[in-house]
């Protein structure tokens, strides 16, 4: 497994794969980008800590965790350390019994920690270790069905009146665009919203800037491109999307505490 799993191997998935396909992975670090779909997706903490957030609400995960995101919300994962981290993204179809329940609204809290998780992860183990056997099948479905049935009471549901479509529209827009020169404005004016809502969206249900949004876009297509020792640090700020290498470095720095010929570094000894 590859230890720098940052959100660039999952980029594709975002507005694509995770439409129509089932996710399952035991992963050693999770950080992707602001993103909104019609899935459920449900994270567990084994060991490690991290932000996540869901419409605008930051949790703080740590061991024995439990992060659910119900369908059309925005979330992100920010600051996880290497750990064991479970990851399922499945529509709500595969889970029958349950689907209302997720077609009404969202969860009070999104995060809630267990002291014992004991028969919990043994299910979800369980249907990983079949699904990479065996793929997708009914048995798997049952697995999650009890999953849920068990994990569904620490998340009280409350209605939820929202409408995700500018949402949606203006990540998928960013997505396919993050490369060129965008301002909250020119985004507005492509989608005919206007800049006020545009802003509005990222204050308050994704709990970031737009500039901070976008360089967190370009950032995963600079560490992807990392991996190929052909590119030098000034053609990969180029051609992720940075005007300049000092934007590029000032943004890495911050996003992920260190230069980025340091990260390339460490990429190399693991």
């Amino acid at each position: 497994m590859d230890i720098f799993c940052k959100c660039g191997d999952m980029m594709e998935h975002i507005f694509r794969e995770i439409k129509s396909q089932f996710y399952f992975r035991q992963r050693n670090s999770i950080d992707f980008p602001a993103h909104i779909h019609d899935d459920i997706e449900l994270v567990f903490v084994e060991k490690g800590n991290g932000t996540a957030w869901c419409d605008g609400k930051p949790y703080t995960l740590t061991d024995g965790t439990w992060f659910l995101v119900f369908p059309n919300q925005v979330h992100r994962y920010t600051d996880f350390a290497l750990g064991n981290y479970y990851v399922l993204i499945l529509k709500p179809s595969d889970l029958l019994r349950y689907q209302q329940i997720f077609r009404t609204g969202a969860p009070q809290c999104a995060a809630y920690c267990l002291q014992d998780n004991i028969r919990l992860s043994f299910l979800l183990k369980t249907a990983l270790q079949d699904y990479q056997e065996d793929g997708y099948s009914e048995v798997i479905a049952a697995y999650l069905t009890a999953l849920f049935g068990k994990l569904l009471p620490y998340f009280p549901v409350e209605k939820s009146g929202f409408h995700r479509d500018n949402v949606l529209k203006i990540l998928e827009y960013c997505t396919a665009h993050y490369k060129e020169d965008l301002t909250v404005e020119s985004v507005a004016s492509q989608l005919q919203l206007s800049p006020s809502c545009v802003s509005h969206i990222f204050s308050d249900r994704i709990s970031m800037s737009f500039s901070d949004y976008i360089n967190s876009l370009r950032l995963s297509e600079a560490t992807d491109t990392m991996k190929n020792q052909n590119y030098t640090i000034t053609e990969i700020a180029n051609l992720s999307g940075f005007s300049t290498i000092r934007t590029f470095n000032r943004a890495f720095q911050k996003h992920y505490g260190m230069t980025p010929t340091a990260y390339r570094k460490k990429m190399a000894q693991n």
